[in-house]
């Protein structure tokens, strides 16, 4: 073989061994794959019985296996990257680099082996696992603790309403504040702490925000977060609640959706706003006014709030005749005595008789009786004499009725019967009774409208319960007109329920006669008999 030849295979020979060199990275020996262990369950409270698996560790080795708050990625290191810790357990790995569930521990309640001294509380926390005098984690497990939970007495409501919190499975004896939507809001009443076992009950008020879900969290000193949803549903609120037709009426809304439109309706027909472009502020509330519409329909009519997207709340409007004076008078351009002047009525009771009255200082001036056809009127006056100043022009209350049963301090029968002086007016008159627990009718219990008699006996389903002296009733009556004038209410009158003579049925009285003769007739016979019986033994 020639020298040239010899060398050249000698190369080839060289680039195939650098070549087979470069190539040996690719082809690399199998390696043990990471560790990784199971805990189960995955979640529980503390003191919770724990089961721990591993798999893949290096074969008889030892483990421990630490608790803690703090997030850390494989390969930092306990004591550096971690120092709020609890060490629950150590285990030795078998010949296969396993260690199973015969090791046991239990979710402490502090972590105090680090730096760091911390109270386990509800959230994720991270079982850590190193080998034997290292501190380089090496696996990673999450876990999530739950501690405690609460209730609410109702669920969805509106801005404004009391709410009863009910806490159970905290931690004992700790303060305790409680959070809508992340804000800290006070405690109206009851509990500001757990006691020994954890429990605690509250009241809240809810505070202002817009439709829908909101979070309220209960909050202990070692950071236990139980939460619960709470609906926010709209609401409104109109004052006056009785109004005439012209007249204005304020509304406010809470519980609508944040910064929309407000369209307001009466009686399913919109009305003009003032603000003309009414619109929710960023806690989805609102205010404004509107006019009651002139020549519209009388009596109750409901008012309802509705925003962009559909949510929706009412209140009833009781709609009274009203009066309007043309032309209009005012500080700028004011009237004067002998001034003529159209007044205009609508809303009121078809064919009833409407006395109108002009206010000089103290006095009532009657200046016309009017008869509302259709139940509208039109009169032409004369402004009478009076003094500089405003003056009112109104169609005049009905009278006050007088209570006469139950009399004060009276008792009554569970069907109690309530009977008050009669009341007239040229528009006709119903009357309206109420009973309430309290003098200041906050607690009413009957609400009787449009009586047409001036008594009322109180029917089966309408029964009072039977009352101690420092528990009695309050009753109260007024007179309303056909033009919706309200007449004041009586005083209010205390009256107990028990036995009461007036409250025996007409049978019951027609027995007790019967009874009554035949005793009377029987005492009368004996006596006559003894009589008798005496003059023959004088005989």
């Amino acid at each position: 073989m020639s020298l040239k030849r010899k060398v050249s295979k000698i190369g080839h020979i060289l680039a195939l061994s650098v070549v087979l060199i470069l190539c040996i990275p690719l082809f690399p020996t199998p390696t043990r794959a990471s560790e990784y262990f199971f805990i189960y369950p995955y979640e529980g409270e503390i003191g919770t019985r724990i089961e721990i698996d591993g798999r893949q560790f290096r074969e008889n080795d030892i483990v421990y296996v630490y608790f803690s708050s703090q997030k850390a990625e494989i390969g930092e290191l306990i004591n550096e990257d971690v120092t709020a810790y609890k060490k629950i357990l150590h285990a030795t790995t078998d010949a296969e680099g396993f260690f199973d569930h015969t090791y046991i521990s239990y979710i402490p309640d502090v972590l105090n082996d680090g730096d760091d001294v911390e109270d386990v509380h509800d959230g994720v926390y991270y079982f850590y696992a190193v080998y034997y005098r290292s501190y380089k984690i090496a696996a990673v497990a999450d876990f999530i603790v739950l501690n405690g939970e609460i209730s609410l007495d109702i669920y969805e409501d509106v801005v404004g309403t009391e709410v009863e919190i009910s806490g159970i499975g905290l931690r004992p004896d700790q303060t305790i504040t409680i959070e809508y939507d992340g804000n800290a809001i006070p405690i109206s009443s009851g509990d500001s702490q757990t006691d020994e076992n954890g429990n605690f009950i509250c009241t809240i008020i809810i505070s202002e925000s817009p439709a829908g879900n909101h979070f309220i969290t209960a909050v202990d000193e070692s950071g236990n977060t139980p939460e619960i949803e709470f609906t926010v549903i709209p609401m409104i609120t109109i004052n006056p609640s009785q109004q005439s037709t012209g007249g204005e009426v304020h509304i406010n809304g809470t519980g609508f959706a944040i910064r929309e439109n407000i369209f307001i309706t009466l009686g399913g027909e919109e009305v003009m706003t003032n603000p003309s472009l009414l619109s929710t502020d960023r806690y989805g509330s609102f205010e404004g006014s509107f006019l009651v519409p002139l020549g519209g329909s009388y009596g109750t009519r409901i008012t309802e709030a509705r925003d962009d997207s559909a949510n929706q709340a009412q209140a009833q409007l009781d709609i009274r005749g009203g009066i309007m004076l043309t032309p209009t008078t005012s500080f700028t351009s004011p009237g004067y005595a002998g001034m003529d002047l159209t007044i205009s009525g609508t809303g009121f009771t078809i064919g009833s008789t409407v006395a109108i009255t002009y206010s000089n200082n103290t006095e009532d001036i009657p200046i016309a009786t009017v008869t509302a056809d259709r139940g509208t009127f039109q009169v032409e006056i004369a402004v009478p004499p009076s003094a500089a100043g405003s003056h009112d022009i109104t169609s005049q209350a009905p009278p006050t009725p007088t209570p006469l049963t139950p009399k004060v301090a009276g008792t009554a029968g569970t069907r109690a019967y309530f009977d008050w002086s009669d009341t007239s007016d040229d528009s006709g008159i119903s009357y309206t009774l109420q009973v309430a627990l309290d003098p200041d009718f906050n607690s009413i219990l009957l609400n009787k409208q449009k009586l047409e008699d001036s008594e009322y006996k109180l029917a089966e389903e309408e029964e009072l319960e039977t009352t101690q002296k420092d528990t009695p009733y309050y009753w109260r009556v007024k007179t309303v007109d056909g033009a919706f004038n309200d007449s004041d209410w009586t005083y209010p009158q205390l009256f107990y329920v028990g036995f009461s003579w007036s409250s025996l049925p007409a049978w019951a009285w027609y027995v007790f006669g019967i009874a009554a003769a035949v005793v009377l007739g029987a005492l009368g016979y004996w006596l006559w008999g003894k009589k008798v019986r005496d003059k023959t033994a004088i005989t």
